[in-house]
């Protein structure tokens, strides 16, 4: 018996070998870019691990933890429950506190039975896809947009259709009116989807409600699905045009949001989709067979982070917000960065740069450079640019959420190492 263990245990420690298996090869629909901005924080990690100081200016993750209120549910919840699966649409009193806040917040009555919860609102994105569009369909995007949009719809067989920004690096109804017809002109499907959000991932731009509600009843008159991803609700600054919410100007749209950015719950892993009531069907089938069920313990905790002990302490992260934006752009000018090289941070917390001017040509490259020379992680534009345009080479986005003295060492470092001799080979 002896014998038959060692065996055994010389047997574990052989590496795995590679199959041999004819014909097994990972499936042509996951031939997707990657999330550029998780690789740098996988890089970022290991350099932290080897004894490196890292500044963190790559990942939307805020520093600051859930509200208390939050948490404490957690707890009790943990203490006294198992916490077993809910339904698939979530658990009606979280359900009921979200259709409270848009009747409060954007005055728009909202049936609790359209409210599905989601493992974040990337869980939320997949059914959105998956119900809405079929293999071959043309969906358009903002040619600046959060990459996961490009990398689902390429993975389900969409047509990711790129429109230009306008100077607010948004996409308007005359943007998406002139895409429409550069197609019918060349004899190609039309649009049938649009997806962007706003405040927008990475430039921080916003929609008027003008320019959102004209969007709206332009996607309607032309048969286009809508789906208006606003995870960075609540997170305006002063002077910024306010952060509507399509179902004010439309019953169509698809909603996503959720409670990783404004309310601090990253790792929670909770959103919503609120489906017009001719997705809503389909959306909660899939919901069931994908997801089953968001995690309770975070349904029942979200309930807290809605309520008015929360706002207070969630208002506070947005101040600090926008001081960490000043530092932000003090530091791009010291490095001669100028005004219109950069999108007009209105809201989220990303800074969106063009460093082409001042010779950047290889965004990936610099920030690889930044991150081991200066313990400084940033994310490069070609994650969120379309693959082969040239433009994302040159640009690099700057993330603010975590304490402001953390964001200034950070600025600091960028700054001293772009003026070293190490900088300014990029």
């Amino acid at each position: 018996p002896l014998g038959g263990v060692l065996a055994l245990a010389q047997r574990a420690r052989k590496p795995m070998q590679k199959s041999d298996t004819p014909n097994l090869a990972p499936s042509r629909r996951s031939a997707i870019r990657s999330f550029k901005v998780m690789d740098v924080v996988a890089k970022a990690d290991r350099l932290a691990r080897a004894g490196r100081e890292i500044y963190h200016l790559e990942v939307g993750q805020p520093q600051s933890s859930a509200p208390q209120p939050a948490i404490r549910v957690a707890q009790e919840q943990l203490a006294a429950d198992r916490c077993g699966y809910t339904s698939a649409r979530g658990e009606p009193p979280l359900r009921q506190a979200i259709a409270d806040m848009y009747l409060r917040e954007y005055g728009v009555t909202v049936s609790t039975d359209r409210i599905h919860l989601t493992p974040g609102s990337s869980g939320a994105f997949t059914i959105a896809f998956m119900a809405a569009f079929d293999v071959g369909d043309a969906v358009a995007v903002p040619a600046v947009c959060y990459p996961c949009y490009r990398n689902l719809l390429q993975c389900y067989g969409v047509e990711v259709i790129s429109l230009p920004v306008d100077a607010k690096y948004n996409v308007t109804a005359a943007v998406l009116a002139a895409g429409q017809h550069d197609r019918a002109a060349a004899g190609l499907p039309a649009i049938k989807g649009l997806i962007l959000s706003s405040p927008a991932n990475p430039t921080g731009a916003i929609l008027t409600p003008e320019e959102l509600k004209a969007l709206c009843e332009h996607c309607d008159r032309t048969g286009v699905q809508f789906i208006s991803d606003e995870l960075y609700h609540k997170i305006v600054f002063e002077g910024a045009p306010r952060a509507a919410c399509a179902l004010e100007y439309s019953s169509s749209p698809i909603i996503i949001n959720g409670f990783s950015k404004a309310y601090s719950m990253t790792g929670w892993r909770l959103g919503w989709l609120i489906a017009p009531d001719h997705l809503d069907s389909c959306v909660d089938a899939l919901n069931q067979n994908m997801n089953v069920s968001a995690p309770t313990v975070s349904q029942r905790a979200a309930v807290a982070a809605l309520g008015e002990e929360a706002a207070s302490e969630l208002a506070q992260h947005v101040k600090r917000y926008e001081d960490n934006r000043a530092v932000v752009v003090s530091g791009l000018q010291r490095m001669g960065v100028q005004t219109h090289e950069y999108a007009p941070p209105q809201g989220a917390f990303y800074l969106y740069a063009d460093l082409g001017r001042l010779g950047v040509a290889d965004s990936l490259g610099m920030c690889d450079a930044l991150l081991q020379d200066a313990g400084v992680a940033v994310t490069p534009g070609v994650d969120f640019e379309e693959e082969g345009s040239g433009v994302g080479e040159r640009r690099v986005r700057l993330s603010f959420p975590g304490t402001t003295e953390h964001v200034a060492e950070a600025m600091r470092r960028l700054v001293e190492w772009w003026e070293s001799e190490a900088g300014l080979r990029w």
